[in-house]
């Protein structure tokens, strides 16, 4: 089969230049994003909150993705994301 080349959203498809990475978002820059989808304030991402926050980002299987980011990020099972499980998970190097 052919190799597939996949094209973010929101992203010119005939665009030449090579996407890169932003720099490493500071703390103070994370708990601002982690507040802007805590839509009910409790400290806490819940699965509603997560496929919310990935729809409005015009993600692609916004429940999905929400299941998985708790799958990988809920270190302690209680079915959310807190603030520190969020800070963690964004200081993760992806490539590992």
């Amino acid at each position: 089969m052919f190799p597939r080349t996949i094209h973010p959203k929101n992203i010119d498809k005939g665009c030449s230049k090579p996407v890169t990475l932003a720099a490493p978002h500071s703390e103070e820059q994370l708990n601002k994003i982690f507040d802007r989808f805590d839509s009910n304030g409790d400290g806490h991402l819940s699965w509603e909150e997560l496929r919310s926050a990935y729809n409005i980002l015009g993600m692609s299987f916004p429940g999905l993705r929400a299941l998985k980011a708790l799958r990988v990020a809920d270190e302690n099972r209680d079915g959310y994301i807190s603030q520190k499980e969020f800070i963690k998970l964004t200081r993760k190097n992806p490539r590992k």
